[in-house]
């Protein structure tokens, strides 16, 4: 494994952690900072998946086939698993509050859910994202190009950890399992990483470009899910805010599409 991508799981493991700890631990006074952390996340992820991803996993493929299409229908395929995970199979409870805008989230940390189903349930939504995402990092070994995807997860797992925490801290799962469940999603963009890598770096020629395509097509998918509907359609109905939020997630957009340049 590359030295840099071992910083990577490093910075995206804590970042995941300290997001969780923050609701379990009450230190939650940030509401419209979260909001507009998450604006910019978004932008963040849109301009990884649209203008780096995708066209590096259709460059993929078509050195592979001869046809690009395969990218966009994996990605497809990322974005729907996104939407059964998070939307038809999430039990209500915890629909409605991984999907309430962040001030919102604030608001409910003292109502106690009448069982830990739901905070079970944003775990694995949580999860798949990240592991998805984990393995499309620990597939890409240079440096510039893996730089793209730690800025955009980065961004991103920390707001998911609170999240997570925010359901845990409402639910009568005991304190010990709450910090069990929560390393379990700090761990699962670390541990996508390391299997990404060494899956990678155990397949040679088209079998690993053929890997590192439909992984990054996937996570593609996933990306502009997250962007689309698990953040902008839920913090664009922040009263009075729109505009700005919208700016910052023009700002994110237009940082990934400059970063794309440059690699």
């Amino acid at each position: 494994m590359p030295v840099f991508q071992i910083g990577f799981l490093l910075a995206i493991l804590a970042a995941g952690a300290i997001g969780g700890v923050l609701p379990l631990r009450r230190r939650v006074d940030a509401g419209p900072l979260l909001s507009r952390g998450n604006a910019l996340a978004a932008g963040i992820f849109l301009g990884a998946g649209w203008l780096h991803m995708l066209p590096e996993a259709a460059e993929g493929w078509r050195s592979l086939t001869g046809d690009a299409e395969w990218a966009f229908g994996l990605a497809a395929v990322g974005f729907l698993l996104m939407l059964a995970s998070e939307h038809v199979l999430l039990p209500e409870s915890a629909h409605a509050l991984v999907h309430a805008p962040s001030s919102e989230r604030f608001r409910t940390l003292d109502r106690p859910e009448r069982s830990g189903r739901a905070a079970y349930a944003v775990l694995i939504a949580l999860s798949v994202h990240s592991l998805l995402a984990g393995l499309a990092l620990g597939s890409e070994d240079e440096l510039p190009d893996a730089l793209v995807l730690f800025v955009a997860i980065l961004a991103h797992k920390s707001i998911a950890g609170f999240a997570l925490g925010v359901s845990l801290a409402r639910s009568p799962v005991s304190t010990g399992s709450s910090f069990g469940l929560l390393a379990v999603f700090a761990g699962a963009t670390p541990l996508g990483i390391l299997l990404g890598s060494a899956l990678g770096h155990g397949l040679d020629g088209d079998l690993r470009l053929g890997f590192e395509a439909t992984f990054l097509a996937l996570a593609a998918g996933t990306f502009v899910y997250v962007a689309l509907l698990d953040i902008l359609r839920d913090e664009l109905l922040e009263p009075g805010s729109r505009l700005s939020l919208f700016g910052l997630v023009i700002v994110g957009a237009a940082l990934m599409g400059l970063l794309a340049l440059w690699v």
